[in-house]
């Protein structure tokens, strides 16, 4: 099984979570009444814990959720869950999108339709609650476009298959970033797959730069835009343009449920094409 959820959740209607969240919201202010909003988010997580408990709630924390496929595993620690209740925990400054996305990745991984933030890090306590309107058979039917997409090494194919297969076990709509782990896995790990390239202006090395590759001369980006962005496209373009062990980038966007592959070349590699 690709996901492995340690803890089976149902989702729940609209009226018991009302019900779960008035005390769960009282509880988080008394905790951060009696602890201010300086503390790490493990002391907010047992102190609401034990609150919760004594309201005669069920209560867990920390619950571990194991994403494989092959010999890759992933796991991700659900901070607290409360009568089927999901909540995500911060103590941050101010929530971000990026908070957002990692609670509903939390969501999906369950199936549950709604989870919510609560941040402990502003003058009082704020939640959010999010709605995870996708269900698992939609997120394992994507879209796939490639109109800009060449294989331009052996091993291109192989990129983009592997990356298809993951998206059979597990969907899409997750955190970009663990396919992007999964990719690295599959292609010999970090020591192997994530090479430091020397990036070279005229004839002054300016240094080394991270990029995945998926073969010797060519290396891949996966991302998560859902809106386009031609400027990151122009940002790949000039690192290959100060990448001359690099002959092409394979870029590969997951926009919900559609997945975009765009193949970048080198201006040295595109000449060399249009001889041939």
């Amino acid at each position: 099984m690709p996901i492995h959820r340690t803890l089976e959740l149902q989702s729940i209607s609209d009226k018991a979570f009302a019900e779960i969240d008035e005390v769960v919201m009282r509880c988080a202010y008394a905790s951060q009444n009696h602890f201010g909003r300086l503390f790490d988010e493990r002391i907010y997580e047992n102190d609401l814990a034990a609150r919760l408990r004594a309201e005669g709630f069920e209560v867990h924390t920390q619950v571990p959720v194991k994403v494989s496929h092959g010999s890759f595993e992933k796991t991700y620690y659900l901070d607290l869950v409360v009568n089927q209740m999901l909540y995500e925990l911060k103590v941050v400054a101010s929530l971000l999108r990026e908070h957002d996305a990692q609670a509903l990745n939390y969501a999906m991984l369950q199936n549950i339709r709604l989870v919510k933030l609560l941040n402990f890090g502003e003058s009082e306590v704020r939640g959010k609650l999010l709605r995870n309107a996708i269900g698992e058979p939609e997120r394992h039917q994507p879209t796939m476009r490639k109109t800009g997409w060449r294989p331009l090494g052996p091993r291109c194919t192989e990129l983009i298959e592997h990356l298809k297969e993951l998206i059979r076990d597990w969907g899409t709509r997750l955190d970009y970033r663990l396919y992007n782990e999964a990719l690295i896995h599959h292609f010999g790990g970090e020591s192997n797959c994530l090479l430091r390239t020397e990036l070279i202006t005229g004839s002054v090395s300016l240094g080394t730069h991270p990029v995945p590759h998926h073969d010797d001369e060519y290396g891949f980006v996966v991302t998560g835009f859902t809106r386009p962005q031609s400027g990151y496209r122009q940002h790949l373009e000039i690192l290959l343009q100060h990448a001359p062990s690099l002959k092409g980038i394979q870029w590969i966007n997951l926009n919900h449920s559609r997945l975009e592959v765009t193949t970048i070349q080198s201006d040295i590699d595109k000449r060399m094409g249009t001889e041939e």
